[in-house]
């Protein structure tokens, strides 16, 4: 039985048909000059061999449905003017070739999965339209002649969503779903317990949920405010939701993966059960953020209860692998643990880090006999990798090549270009964000093979991840907007090939913001904004150039801070800008009609007697350089929430020498440390002040002891120090690194960053 597809034929917009911008870009395409055109005749046929597929095919004829307000069967016609899926079983797993022609469209897979992402790039070539919820009446379903051969490059493409710290409804989880099939990503990696929130239902353990899953209040602001709203927030998911969520994403083919947070990050399970603590002692969920001393116990009523959660786990979740952490586990409950010291002796454990081993193997074990595979968090690695565990390396791709070296499985999933979490713009100007900088640029460039790796251990990285934690992202549009559109950067990083070019990435992405548009996501545009550069000119004056990723719009820019409007001054590269006096300068993009896209960007520069000047370092940094060759006299001081200024030395000295060009008179020296604590940079713990005539003999005039404090929160520590009246050509800083991380930090014995910025001279 067959029923007709009326669509409309009038071309709206300034549609453009021969530009083919897919994301994440195809392996391969070939474009003709011919066109498709549906209409009231065209047919979506599932050829007699192929059956399977019947459920990709009803989603397209549901997807036409909704934009042409006319229903349309599956059918098995012969002819032209139709829709196929058709069966191939020479294309591997997830792959599919697409064939446009005058006549009518071929999907080929050899499963229902390649069909599906077929499908996908299909929507792709339709005007940004065929996307809406609502009826599209103008709409032309005009295709552009082509032959698309595409399959992925790496089997696990995931995406980490957070929603033990804020609870998120299942309707967001489902649009994300959605959202991140679109793109090809095929995980979702849930994170369901923490310290602030236990957020599944668990029945042999009802506390969980009527305890776990509330805390009192939430921190309202950065961890360093240290202030809270004093409302309580809460929410889990039962176990028929979860079932439903996973059936929702299997047809999307979407695989879900939960965590459940071990040895650490359990306090909300602590609090509804104390006996799985140290102590036995009564807590209340967390509602600080950050790293939680009280911890899971190991002794035998935590492998039971564990064993227990897991066992339900598995039930609801069919996904091959199951996540359990292990990151982030002070040992300083169990230092203090005759328990857990006499289990140490007991099984011939050499420190705490085995016994952290101790912990996962027996997990791991346990996973292992219910037929799944566990993943943690590259903590896992350390005092001995379980057998069957996969790494998700976070803290850089140290852990995941380690781990592929000793044969394990792993997940790419770096915080330098991973982290979601992280403000993608200017600080100043973005939604609040747990610090640091990352656009999507920086994303885009990642590659999750490393050149340490051979061929043979290579074949061990099975993926890459994006995670977004959520402390300070309470609501569905915040997510979006962090995880948009630096997931479609991740999603090209999975799927295509290793050759990606930015610009060229660039140029489909901004036509893929109106399909963003059409999916109601609250993207940022962050991408838009301005990115600045300094030289300087034959005064030492700092250059200033400004850059955007959209290359077809204008910047414009003011010199006293305030915002930009239409009508400011254009910025030319012929005609950089000249800084010669203490300037705040503000730019932002605007396309040619005058709108502003993004928010503004700031930059403040202090002039003083070292702007501009050349410098060396006895260690140059290997991986936070500033940005800039001489980023320590550029006149740009580092700001609190932004790694991208900042020079950055991990276990070494700050030692730096800057040449004045001639004797200079000066009697203050300004330079400025950042403090985050849970991203491991420390204050130094001294400061010295050298001066020489002759770059050879150095005499010192300043030292101070910064002391042995630690603060957990994020700062800039801007020291002033006054050095009298000095007059020397050579002028030389030496900052002493603190070490190593101290007893109760995460990454205990690990060697400190020091990070500093701008040099200033008076």
């Amino acid at each position: 039985m067959k029923k007709t597809l009326l669509v409309c034929l009038i071309s709206i917009g300034s549609f453009a048909q021969n530009a083919i911008s897919i994301i994440p870009k195809p392996e391969s395409i070939t474009q003709g000059k011919g066109k498709f055109t549906i209409n009231s005749a065209t047919q979506i046929v599932v050829e007699s061999n192929n059956t399977e597929a019947r459920d990709v095919a009803e989603q397209l004829a549901i997807r036409l449905k909704i934009v042409s307000n006319k229903p349309i069967d599956i059918g098995s016609a012969n002819g032209n003017n139709k829709i196929v899926f058709s069966k191939d079983q020479t294309i591997e797993k997830e792959g599919y070739n697409l064939k446009v022609t005058p006549t009518g469209v071929t999907i080929a897979a050899s499963n229902p999965i390649g069909h599906f992402y077929g499908l996908q790039t299909l929507l792709q070539l339709f005007p940004s339209q065929i996307l809406s919820s609502s009826t599209q009446p103008n709409l032309s379903l005009t295709l552009s002649e082509c032959t698309i051969k595409d399959k992925p490059r790496f089997e696990y493409r995931g995406i980490m969503m957070d929603v033990g710290r804020y609870f998120y409804p299942v309707e967001f989880i489902k649009k994300l779903v959605d959202v991140i099939a679109f793109h090809k990503l095929n995980t979702l990696h849930l994170h369901l317990t923490e310290d602030q929130g236990w957020r599944i239902e668990i029945k042999k353990y009802p506390k969980l949920t009527e305890i776990g899953s509330v805390r009192k209040e939430s921190m309202l602001g950065h961890h360093r405010d240290q202030k809270y709203d004093g409302k309580p927030h809460g929410g889990f998911y039962t176990q028929d939701q979860i079932r439903d969520l996973v059936t929702y994403a299997q047809r999307k083919y979407v695989t879900i993966v939960p965590e459940i947070e071990m040895p650490g990050h359990a306090l909300a399970a602590i609090a509804s059960y104390p006996e799985l603590g140290c102590t036995g002692e009564q807590y209340e969920v967390g509602t600080e953020w950050g790293v939680e001393e009280r911890v899971f116990c190991p002794n035998e009523k935590t492998f039971e209860f564990l064993e227990n959660v897991l066992t339900e786990v598995i039930d609801l979740f069919p996904s091959q692998y199951i996540h359990i952490g292990g990151d982030e586990c002070p040992k300083i409950a169990w230092k203090n643990s005759q328990f857990c010291q006499d289990l140490m002796k007991k099984e011939g454990l050499k420190d705490e880090h085995e016994l952290q081993s101790y912990f996962i193997r027996r997990i791991d074990k346990f996973v292992s006999s219910k037929g799944r595979k566990i993943i943690g968090w590259d903590e896992i690695l350390e005092g001995g990798l379980s057998p069957n565990a996969t790494v998700m390396s976070w803290r850089g791709v140290d852990g995941g090549i380690a781990a592929a070296k000793q044969k394990h499985d792993v997940i790419m999933s770096p915080n330098s270009h991973m982290y979601l979490d992280y403000y993608q713009g200017s600080a100043s100007s973005e939604p609040l964000a747990i610090g640091g900088f990352l656009p999507i640029e920086k994303t885009y460039s990642f590659e999750p093979f490393a050149p340490e790796l051979t061929a043979e251990e290579s074949k061990y990285i099975k993926g890459v991840q994006a995670n977004l934690w959520t402390e300070y992202i309470s609501k569905p549009e915040h997510a979006e907007y962090m995880l948009f559109p630096r997931a479609l950067a991740t999603a090209e990083i999975g799927w295509s090939s290793k050759e990606k070019n930015f610009e060229d990435f660039s140029k489909r992405m901004t036509k893929h913001f109106e399909r963003l548009d059409q999916l109601a996501v609250n993207y940022s545009k962050a991408f838009y904004s301005v990115a600045f550069s300094t030289s300087k000119n034959s005064l030492n004056q700092p250059l200033v150039s400004l850059s955007s990723n959209d290359k077809n719009g204008i910047i414009r820019y003011t010199m006293d801070g305030t915002k930009p409007n239409e009508k400011s001054l254009v910025y030319s590269d012929a005609k950089k800008i000249t800084i010669d006096g203490d300037r705040t300068i503000a730019a932002a993009y605007f396309t040619k009609s005058g709108q502003m896209l993004g928010a503004p960007t700031m930059k403040s520069y202090v002039i003083s007697k070292s702007t501009g000047k050349t410098y060396s370092l006895s260690k140059e940094p290997k991986k936070y350089n500033g940005g800039e060759k001489y980023a320590l006299t550029n006149g740009i001081r580092g700001e609190n929430n932004s790694n991208d200024p900042w020079v950055g030395f991990q276990g070494e000295n700050f030692d730096f020498t800057m040449d004045f060009g001639q004797k200079t008179f000066f009697n203050t020296v300004s330079v400025g440390f950042q403090g985050a604590y849970a991203s491991w940079i420390m204050p130094p713990k001294n400061i010295e002040i050298f001066v020489s005539d002759d770059n050879k003999t150095f005499k010192s005039i300043k030292k101070m002891e910064l002391g042995s404090a630690v603060k957990k929160e994020n700062f800039v520590q801007q020291l002033n120090i006054s050095v009298g009246n000095s007059n020397a050509r050579y002028l030389k800083i030496v900052a002493e690194n603190y070490g190593k991380l101290p007893e109760d930090h995460p990454g205990k014995g690990s060697p400190a960053w020091l990070f500093v910025d701008e040099v200033s001279v008076k």
